[in-house]
């Protein structure tokens, strides 16, 4: 039988991944001078934002509790591992750097949706959503690897 504890956890885990993503670009517009990375970056930020919400909702809407600190990123996966990452390695300011860290994140957070979604007990409304969520960060990371020189 699916509980909705299950789908929370999980639901709750993407709100933490888009946490990471928020930080790892509020670090990136930190230390980059360049003023296109710095909008695209901000873009990403208020994107991460929307993901967010929207997932807090869907907990909301079948009695959960979403993760309400902004700073919570405890995933022990390698997503989070991948979001330190990028703002260990953002403090040399180098383009290049900057994107390849950003390119890695971005990949880490789509894996995580892809095995979110194949998910037998998420919902297909919910689904929905993820998929959409996820097009949206498979464009982002053909953005960031384009960018590259």
């Amino acid at each position: 039988m699916i509980k909705n504890e299950d789908i929370v956890e999980d639901l709750n885990d993407l709100v933490k991944i888009n946490n990471d993503r928020i930080q790892g670009y509020q670090k990136a517009v930190e230390d980059t001078e360049d003023a296109q990375l710095d909008d695209l970056f901000r873009h990403y930020i208020i994107q991460s934002q929307n993901f967010r919400s929207q997932l807090a909702d869907h907990i909301v809407r079948i009695d959960g509790t979403a993760v309400t600190d902004a700073t919570s990123t405890d995933l022990p996966s390698k997503v989070h591992r991948a979001w330190i990452d990028i703002k260990a390695a953002l403090t040399g300011k180098d383009r290049d750097t900057v994107l390849s860290s950003v390119e890695f994140g971005e990949n880490a957070a789509i894996e995580a949706y892809k095995d979110a979604i194949e998910k037998d007990h998420i919902p297909a409304y919910i689904k929905e959503d993820l998929v959409k969520q996820l097009g949206q960060l498979e464009d982002a990371y053909e953005r960031v690897t384009a960018l590259k020189k």
